[in-house]
């Protein structure tokens, strides 16, 4: 079986903001991107904002907004990051695997990576078809962008990266943690990373509480206690009823 090859956060990027777009308004698009004037270019939380050079010596400001993330459960993620060895180091070599985006889905609310219908637009020229081609070219700048440098999306939500790995490594003990079983460096197979994999099979919020030690005292006494009702020995199965002749 020939393995999947992963689509990079800069293709994805631009297969949201492309959908529907016909090939004109594409081709439009990249011949209008030598246009943006790139030292104007500013990638902040919520916003990406640029010039582009019009003719006749015009100027159009285009802007890209989304909301930023909630920042209500990241003490949670923070804890569930501190056993997803391999998430963290990918975050810490500047990647941004599918496996965080589908962590921060469960536990936030909603995914890291946007899609189209979140992503709203303006430019002040005065083109018919929306988004103009100077929308077009500045998601396509992006996208290009994000293929070098991942981490700008999570700029784009409002995710403060060095400071969420900071909280990740201090080292306050989450003493009310289970310990991973048999040694192991993460939780295994939590979140998986393939492009086709089921977000539907990842935790539910009673099980992310759970995971993370916030349940109370009395549900963890009457599982032990249903636990120690239980047979030592399985019941025997009744017997299959006989065949008719």
């Amino acid at each position: 079986m020939m393995e999947r090859k992963a689509v990079s956060l800069g293709e994805r990027w631009r297969r949201e903001a492309t959908r529907g777009v016909d090939d004109a308004r594409l081709a439009a698009a990249l011949d209008a991107l030598p246009s943006i004037r790139k030292p104007m270019v500013r990638i902040r939380a919520g916003s990406i904002r640029a010039e582009m050079e019009g003719s006749m010596g015009s100027i159009h400001e285009v802007s890209l907004q989304i909301r930023t993330l909630p920042q209500k459960d990241w003490m949670t993620l923070v804890r569930v990051l501190r056993r997803s060895k391999s998430i963290v180091e990918a975050l810490e070599n500047g990647r941004v695997p599918r496996s965080f985006d589908r962590l921060v889905a469960r536990i936030v609310g909603e995914p890291l990576f946007p899609d189209a219908r979140s992503v709203t637009f303006g430019c002040s020229c005065d083109l018919p078809e929306k988004p103009c081609r100077h929308v077009l070219a500045l998601h396509e700048l992006f996208a290009r962008r994000l293929d070098e440098k991942p981490w700008e999306v999570l700029m784009l939500r409002g995710v403060d990266l060095h400071g969420l790995l900071a909280k990740v490594h201090q080292a306050t003990p989450d003493d009310d943690l289970p310990p991973l079983a048999f040694g192991v460096p993460e939780e295994p197979v939590l979140y998986p990373d393939a492009e086709d994999a089921d977000l539907g099979q990842g935790l539910t919020t009673t099980q992310v509480r759970w995971f993370v030690g916030d349940v109370s005292s009395r549900l963890v006494t009457a599982a032990l206690e249903a636990l120690n009702r239980l047979p030592a020995t399985p019941a025997t199965a009744p017997p299959s009823p006989a065949k008719q002749p």
